[in-house]
């Protein structure tokens, strides 16, 4: 038996899952028998039972295994009854936790069709890998049918020529029929010009997640604006409060390339809650060169080296960095993504109840004459001009959007849909993060929907990076992005904002 590789990028979860079925495939585990506990588990692949946990649970949500109460955990008698599916859909997607959902769907399709059964074939690719990893596939010939990317790839993968049109399928996917449940800047995040290319299944919004049980200790509410977060993060670094709960800095975030696009998403809301923009509204002229940006990235320098808010290590966090530092409670703020709130869970080993207890999440915070905004984005279907049968496909993401059919599996997993019915039912006292969300979504601000847009984000990142690691002049560094984007958007870009006194006297803003 193939042992679980600690170093790999592949969730630990994950690969049990797949040690089990493969057990399962070589006939060593078969209906009926009892899979080995979970202390048995953990002491045969040296892991900790949270990712033991999650695997029998995924296996058990797939019909593999069922686990009985004070007996164990059994292989069903399901497994010889494999499905001779007609066609196989090959996949390619970042997230391992959505094969349950596709395998999911795949029975409900095939309940529905049986004159054409599918099955999905999935390949797994890391979330920074994904977008070049796909375009190579392209290249070479090997793309998927099907993948699910970040919406903000959809403009740029339909640009090149890789994607079908959803209108051209001889489907009723229109961005009117498309719009009546979902929220309007989903409909823009997942077309180029006036044609749909992606269909989103996942929503996701920008927060500040915090300690509730700290706060509450300390007598403090979460922050609502950059006052806040400063008067917060000050009480946090008090000696006595840093040496009660093991702090060394309150807030950590990730705030460069090693964050890649994790990097933008979180830091974004700052520079738009300010005033600033990258863009002007008819997306005809770069406008990110303004006092409004200067303010947000003077804070946020400040934070990191005025006021050592955070580490000045954030340069080098990885996307996930800072959701596990605060899962591990050496942080009492994380800035993240409502995404994270199962990785905090899991990595903290917290059951739902003391998950919910402990941590609260809000919209980052805004300047004091601001409004608190979140990047919202997700993940979306795409079909690859490679797809052996576009047209079928076209018609099983009607069903593998579905929130009836996909509904429950969102929640189990504490997901958002950009489907406004579906936010609508979640209940505040069962569901409170989840709708508190959906709020935080339904009034949250999409990145620019440009085929040129990953570049763009390139940019940001390095713009970030160079705000929080060094003492180049912001307004220098501003400027210097502003142009880099000019370049690759083919956009022209104002003057350079006047110089004189500081973006935060001008604007009055205060750090």
């Amino acid at each position: 038996m193939t042992p679980i590789d600690h170093t790999s990028p592949i969730p630990i979860y994950h690969q049990l899952k797949g040690l089990i079925k493969d057990q399962v495939k070589e006939g060593s585990l078969r209906p009926g028998d009892r899979v080995p506990t979970e202390r048995e588990l953990c002491q045969t692949h040296r892991i900790s039972r949270s990712p033991v946990r999650q695997a029998l649970n995924e296996l058990a949500h797939e019909g593999l295994v069922v686990r009985k109460p004070g007996l164990g955990t059994f292989i069903t008698n399901q497994v010889d009854q494999h499905v001779s599916a007609e066609s196989v859909v090959r996949t390619m997607c970042s997230d391992p936790r959505w094969s349950a959902a596709l395998d999911h769907i795949s029975k409900v399709w095939n309940a529905e069709h049986g004159a054409h059964k599918i099955a999905f074939d999935i390949e797994v690719v890391l979330h920074a890998r994904l977008y070049d990893h796909l375009r190579a596939a392209v290249g070479s010939g090997t793309a998927p049918d099907l993948a699910m990317v970040d919406s903000v790839w959809v403009a740029g993968l339909a640009d090149a020529g890789f994607l079908y049109a959803l209108g051209d399928l001889g489907s009723p996917w229109t961005r009117t029929d498309f719009a009546e449940d979902r929220y309007p800047a989903f409909i823009e995040a997942n077309s180029l010009g006036e044609r749909l290319y992606g269909v989103p299944v996942k929503a996701d919004a920008s927060v500040l997640w915090y300690r509730r049980d700290w706060f509450a200790e300390e007598g403090l509410t979460p922050p609502a604006d950059w006052r806040d977060l400063r008067r917060v993060s000050a009480h946090f670094l008090q000696t006595s409060v840093q040496r009660r709960y093991g702090l060394t800095y309150p807030l950590a975030f990730p705030g460069g390339a090693a964050g890649g696009e994790a990097t933008v998403y979180t830091l974004m809301p700052f520079i738009w809650s300010a005033g600033g923009e990258i863009f002007d509204a008819s997306m005809t002229h770069v406008t990110l060169n303004s006092p409004h940006t200067h303010a947000a990235l003077t804070y946020l320098r400040d934070l990191v080296h005025l006021h050592q808010v955070s580490s000045p290590d954030v340069i080098g966090y990885g996307h996930a960095t800072s959701a596990k530092l605060f899962a591990e409670g050496k942080v009492a703020m994380a800035l993240g993504g409502s995404y994270e709130a199962e990785t905090i869970q899991f990595a903290s080993c917290w059951d739902d109840e003391a998950f919910h207890q402990r941590v609260g999440a809000v919209a980052p915070p805004a300047p004091r004459e601001g409004e608190p905004v979140s990047t919202i984005g997700g993940t979306s279907y795409v079909i690859l001009r490679q797809s052996q049968h576009p047209t079928l496909l076209s018609d099983l993401l009607k069903v593998a959007t579905d929130p009836r059919v996909i509904g429950d599996y969102c929640r189990s997993m504490s997901l958002n849909l950009p489907n406004l019915s579906f936010n609508r039912t979640l209940d505040q006292d069962a569901e409170p993060l989840s709708a508190r969300f959906a709020k935080m979504i339904a009034s949250g601000r999409a990145r620019p929907s440009i085929a040129e847009y990953v570049k763009v984000s390139h940019q940001l990142q390095a713009m970030f990076e160079a705000t929080l690691s060094g003492d180049e002049p912001i307004n220098a560094l501003v400027q210097r992005t502003a142009k880099f984007i000019s370049v690759v958007t083919e956009l022209p870009s104002p003057a350079t904002q006047p110089q004189g006194t500081t973006p935060s006297e001008r604007m009055g803003i205060i750090r």
